[in-house]
């Protein structure tokens, strides 16, 4: 009777044990997503605002873009981070030392830098071929590999997420759970919500019509 009293409380406490993402709690995680598709927003629109004096809705109703959220879920399941370099669930760096984590860092910024440029052609690529939109144009730059990519644009985003991912994404981790599952789950199912059915109507808008969307421009 008492080993099937413990084999019952333990299948409850597996069954009420919280959605983690490699150790994060998944709450914490999609709250990482939001704020990540924010920053994508405001750099995006910095850019644009030094090169073009341009000031726009990035093609959103929100100032989110949750193609950067999606990045960071990607990434983290693929590669982890810095520190613990791996391929999924298999670590790609055992030994312990200065040299190993040398090259850890090393191979994730290199491979960041060519997921962003098969990221950026892949998917501007598929806008062009199936909606006949071309959302973004780097022709002008003179390292521009096709309109969607260039080598500057890559190693510029490719040092950020790798910036991020080594030196902000655990701390951001940990402060976000200061805030407890319940506010996050809150926060998920309503600002996470709405971000993601801006993002599929802008996807939708722009496949029906053959344009994206603008909203509002600021220009200079």
């Amino acid at each position: 009777m008492e080993n099937t009293a413990v084999l019952e409380g333990a299948s409850v406490k597996e069954k009420s044990a919280p959605l983690t993402i490699f150790g994060i709690k998944s709450c914490y995680f999609f709250v990482a997503m939001m704020v990540f598709a924010f920053l994508g927003f405001w750099v995006e629109n910095i850019a644009r605002m030094i090169t073009k004096n341009v000031f726009d809705s990035r093609h959103q109703l929100l100032p989110f873009l949750f193609a950067y959220g999606l990045a960071l879920l990607a990434i983290y399941i693929v590669l982890g981070t810095p520190d613990e370099m791996r391929f999924f669930n298999i670590r790609i760096f055992r030994k312990k030392g200065i040299k190993s984590r040398v090259f850890s860092h090393l191979s994730y910024f290199l491979v960041i830098c060519a997921f962003i440029m098969l990221g950026e052609i892949g998917v501007g690529m598929i806008y062009e071929k199936v909606a006949g939109v071309i959302l973004w144009d780097y022709t002008s730059i003179p390292t521009h590999i096709t309109r969607y990519t260039s080598l500057i644009t890559t190693a510029l985003f490719g040092g950020g997420v790798y910036a991020i991912m080594a030196f902000a994404f655990r701390p951001m981790i940990k402060l976000i759970s200061k805030m407890g599952t319940t506010a996050a789950t809150v926060l998920d199912c309503t600002l996470g919500v709405a971000i993601v059915i801006d993002f599929l109507i802008m996807i939708l808008y722009t496949f029906i019509t053959g344009s994206a969307p603008e909203y509002w421009s600021v220009a200079w």
